[in-house]
């Protein structure tokens, strides 16, 4: 008998994998120490052997400065210690001392966690310092989905050891990620310090300042966009009573002469039908989904952010109901057994049509994308039958993976577009129609590939109509369209910033350091000091060719082109120049970032006018006396207004930027870590929106009625 000892990334992958493994379906629970909490460990009995599965919860090394005094910029000096002892607020000490425990027990290490970047450092810091192992003797275990088949085969065909340039290439990555945000941060935090004897964290980092680049280029283009006029010709013919809109054959037109030359020469005239022209398009079936197409989708179909989704997506994994998330391929090898899985979707019922009708073929040939990733298969579902447990973003995600694996063994969709070319008085106008001939693959992507079919009236070449009204309309070219979560990941993924797994997150920190607000994102007055600041002085920090210069050198340690020590040291020289341009401005960047900041802080205090006196502004504010936080009028120091109202307590209260359709107030949203934000009226007890539980339970001093609400909410 020989013992085992398997390291999975989380509690709930852990049970999956120690329930695969084990010969009867039913793993054994182990006790622990009490100081360990209520750490799982799981034993599985297989072929006579012992296989002890513990889990982690994430990182539980993390890099730290490796010297003594204080808060202080240039930092190369750096060290891998436990994550607990990084942050007082990490929870993980309990599972590295479960780790140590069985480490010395049993020699036989396998890492089970995700095979990518994350996972292999998650894995191999584990092994490394809990347990003592050197990585060379260390079985890898390689799985797509928590299935048990997968679990199984990949138990049973192990690798014998870790993917020693995938290690090197995660620890480089967190190490230089360290050595750049902690050098970064500081210096511009300390430049505020040093200049003014304030204290503001600003951080930045490999990939934020870059991200936050983007951000503030496309609002200044924005801002500086002088709008040209342009005008359109407005048309529409008569056909039995009913107006129907014509398209002029120049979309703009650059002057008003020529828009009114159009207009006279075509009033009063009739319109002859020259010619009716079917153009058929044909459409291939969409690549399967990767973790970038799959947000893109969500966000265009649900609104969901990349973050947002990424969470739901592995919460499905976890349940075993989709493959690994976190993967860039949109090709499928020949080990993905397409027949067993459309077989398992037709024990449901809402796939159960579709999935017979692929089964019909006598071959299934999926679409191919152009993206690679030998790690792990494009993102599809295992054919497992729904969990009853999960929330309607996560069925919602399910529902699009499914349909969109459907959809790529599909037969090509086919279109007839016509249109219909009308002249009068040598002007040519169009009328467009849409009909679908073959559905193809958008049978089988229904709900999400819907096509508006427009039919063409029943006219042929020669008839003459009238024209029933035509005139001109002026309009203005438009500037770039603002960045959203899904454009601006995007955008990061074509300019290479980040990785899968972590661009969601980036945008996310920017939102929560106040560089960034709104859906439609646009760069605050902190966001734009801190690229227009370092811009002028120090453009390093944010350049886009650098970060995405480390981040190719770290694809070539992965791919044994370089060395981890050698990508290190170059990352290193090319930090201290940086630093050394930085510090000579030091006083000029800390002074012009620490007025932002100031403005910042009031800004987002403001909501808006107030209705009452309507000369004053609502702010968020506290009491001296009570500490508790409220909306007052600004008039009530000049003796104007008295008008407040309290407002919930807990989370993070911002400008709403709209008003309450009841009552006309400039509205607030709370936000709360891990929960969706919450809009509410700081005249709510007088709103006629306001519900009167509510109401009733804060006259009847009910404690936190205020935030019960807003907790039942999100």
């Amino acid at each position: 008998m020989t013992d085992y000892l398997c390291i999975s990334e989380k509690p709930t992958a852990a049970k999956r994998i120690a329930t695969a493994l084990d010969e009867r379906g039913k793993p054994k629970k182990l006790p622990v120490p009490r100081n360990f909490g209520r750490i799982p460990v799981w034993e599985s009995m297989r072929n006579g052997d012992r296989i002890v599965t513990i889990p982690a919860l994430g990182h539980l090394y993390s890099t730290v400065e490796d010297s003594a005094g204080g808060w202080h910029y240039p930092a190369f000096s750096y060290k891998w210690t436990p994550s607990y002892l990084a942050n007082e607020k990490n929870k993980t000490r309990p599972f590295i001392l479960a780790f140590k425990k069985f480490g010395k027990e049993i020699s036989n290490v396998i890492i089970a966690t995700d095979y990518d970047l994350e996972g292999e450092v998650i894995g191999a810091t584990i092994a490394k310092f809990a347990c003592g192992q050197d990585l060379a003797n260390v079985k890898r275990m390689r799985f797509s989905t928590l299935t048990k088949s997968d679990i199984v085969n990949s138990f049973e065909h192990r690798d014998p050891s870790v993917n020693i340039n995938l290690v090197n290439a995660g620890f480089a990555r967190h190490e230089i990620d360290w050595l750049f945000g902690i050098n970064l941060t500081r210096a511009l935090t300390l430049s505020i310090k040093h200049a003014t004897g304030r204290y503001k964290l600003i951080t930045t980092g490999r990939v934020q300042g870059p991200t936050l680049r983007f951000v503030a280029d496309r609002e200044r283009d924005i801002q500086t966009f002088v709008p040209i006029p342009r005008w359109a010709i407005d048309a529409r013919i008569d056909l039995d009573g009913d107006e129907i809109f014509i398209e002029y054959n120049k979309k703009f037109l650059p002057s008003l002469k020529e828009a009114e030359k159009v207009v006279a020469e075509t009033t009063g005239r009739d319109g002859i039908v020259k010619e009716i022209g079917p153009r058929k398009i044909t459409q291939k079936p969409p690549a399967p989904f990767n973790l970038g197409t799959l947000q893109s989708e969500a966000y265009r179909h649900f609104g969901y952010t990349p973050s947002r989704t990424l969470r739901a997506a592995e919460t499905l994994y976890l349940n075993a109901l989709i493959s690994y998330p976190r993967t860039s391929s949109q090709q499928f090898t020949a080990a993905i057994n397409h027949r067993d899985i459309l077989t398992q979707l037709t024990k449901c019922d809402p796939y159960r049509v579709r999935a017979n009708k692929l089964l019909a073929k006598s071959k299934l040939h999926p679409t191919f994308g152009k993206k690679k990733d030998p790690a792990h298969p494009p993102i599809h579902p295992t054919g497992k039958k729904l969990a009853g447990n999960l929330r309607n973003e996560e069925r919602n995600l399910y529902n699009l993976i499914v349909c969109r694996y459907l959809a790529i063994f599909g037969e090509p969709s086919i279109k007839n577009g016509l249109r219909l070319d009308l002249k009068i008085n040598d002007h040519i106008f169009y009328l467009r129609g849409m009909k679908v001939l073959k559905k193809g693959w958008l049978e089988f992507y229904t709900p999400f590939g819907r096509v508006d079919e427009v039919e063409l009236p029943d006219l042929a070449v020669g008839d003459v109509v009238k024209l029933a009204y035509i005139n001109h309309k002026q309009s203005y070219t438009q500037p770039p369209a603002r960045y959203n979560p899904n454009s601006l990941l995007k955008k990061m993924e074509e300019q290479e910033l980040g990785t899968k797994a972590t661009r969601a997150s980036t945008i996310d920190i920017l939102y929560s350091r106040g560089y960034i607000e709104d859906e439609s994102i646009n760069a605050t007055d902190l966001g734009f000091a801190v690229i227009d600041t370092l811009q002028k002085n120090s453009p390093d920090i944010i350049s886009i060719e650098l970060t995405r210069k480390l981040q190719r050198e770290i694809e070539d340690i992965q791919a044994g082109k370089k060395s981890r020590e050698a990508v290190l040291m170059e990352s290193i020289v090319q930090l201290k120049k940086i630093l050394e341009k930085f510090h000579k401005k030091e006083k000029i960047i800390g002074v012009t970032l620490e007025e932002q900041v100031q403005n910042l802080k009031q800004r987002q205090r403001i909501l808006g006018k107030c209705p009452v006196c309507k000369q004053g502004e609502l702010i968020i504010t506290r009491s001296i006396r009570t500490k508790k936080r409220f909306v007052g009028c600004t008039g009530f120091y000049k003796k104007l207004c008295d008008w407040s109202a309290p407002i919930p307590q807990k989370g993070y209260a911002v400008p709403a930027k709209k008003n309450c359709k009841h009552c006309g107030f400039p509205m607030l949203t709370i936000r709360r870590k891990g929960k969706k934000p919450f809009t509410i009226c700081p005249n709510w007890i007088s709103c006629p929106g306001t519900p009167d539980e509510v109401i009733d339970n804060y006259r009847n001093n009910k404690a936190g009625a205020l935030d019960a609400i807003v907790e039942e909410e999100t």
